[in-house]
């Protein structure tokens, strides 16, 4: 099941899925369906450039990473946080290179604002998870070694490289955290799905969202600013991913709900 959501998840992402419908357009061209194959073959050219221009990519990620807002550090002083939770990301575990460029974009703010708060609450617990991927070594474990290079002692980390998915992670750590004040640690576009599925494990996490995307600059950019770019396209694609993701869990919750 773990692979087969991940193959469709793959699919369904916008760039193979509408080079697919491209490519059905091409097809059906060949095959003299001109209309219906140059209604495909534009329909996907036109949702790809607008995918990858950064108004688009920000109008769809911005809902998602502005549902939490950042964690300030001493807001609630009464109440110790005694728990800090990175969640898992991408990473290729290439000895050759340096510690931190074996962690992903998204590992590597996570983990980075995880030892930031470490840092600021020597008291709590650093909970790291991640399973390895084929890897040789777990998103969880390249945490702790990134912790341990940046100053926190190893009597504060707990590693969890066995969870798989968000789901796995949040079935794993609610019962650490039971009765405790945790801080989440994710990408803020992942938060919202983050914070639903430790929710349904009967944890209450407070978010600590980094990672944003949907940057807005207070100056006047220039007008090159707005041509369609790679990055843009994938941050259209993070987006997708977690309405996808969303939408994935609502299924969920509605097939499992009927009696």
């Amino acid at each position: 099941m773990f692979l087969a959501k991940k193959w469709l998840g793959s699919l369904l992402l916008p760039l193979p899925l509408l080079l697919i419908l491209g490519f059905f357009g091409l097809i059906m061209l060949l095959r003299q369906h001109k209309r219906s194959g140059n209604a495909l073959i534009v329909l996907s050219l036109a949702a790809l450039l607008l995918l990858s221009t950064r108004p688009v990519a920000n109008l769809l990620i911005a809902p998602l990473e502005s549902q939490y807002p950042p964690h300030v550090i001493g807001a609630d002083a009464a109440q110790p946080v005694q728990d800090i939770i990175v969640l898992g990301a991408a990473q290729v575990a290439d000895l050759s290179l340096p510690l931190l460029s074996q962690l992903g974009n998204a590992g590597l703010v996570r983990i980075t604002e995880g030892v930031r708060l470490a840092h600021a609450y020597p008291e709590a617990r650093l909970i790291m998870s991640g399973y390895a991927g084929g890897e040789g070594r777990s998103s969880a474990e390249l945490y702790g070694a990134v912790a341990l290079a940046l100053g926190i002692a190893p009597n504060r980390l707990l590693m969890l490289p066995e969870p798989k998915d968000t789901a796995e992670e949040a079935a794993a750590i609610a019962p650490l955290i039971a009765v405790r004040r945790a801080l989440l640690v994710t990408s803020a576009s992942h938060m919202p799905r983050s914070m639903t599925l430790f929710q349904a494990q009967g944890a209450s996490p407070q978010a600590a969202p980094v990672g944003h995307h949907a940057k807005e600059s207070r100056g006047t950019l220039p007008l090159y600013t707005y041509l369609p770019r790679g990055h843009y396209l994938e941050r259209s694609e993070i987006a997708w991913h977690e309405y996808l993701g969303l939408a994935w869990q609502t299924l969920g919750a509605a097939v499992s709900s009927k009696p």
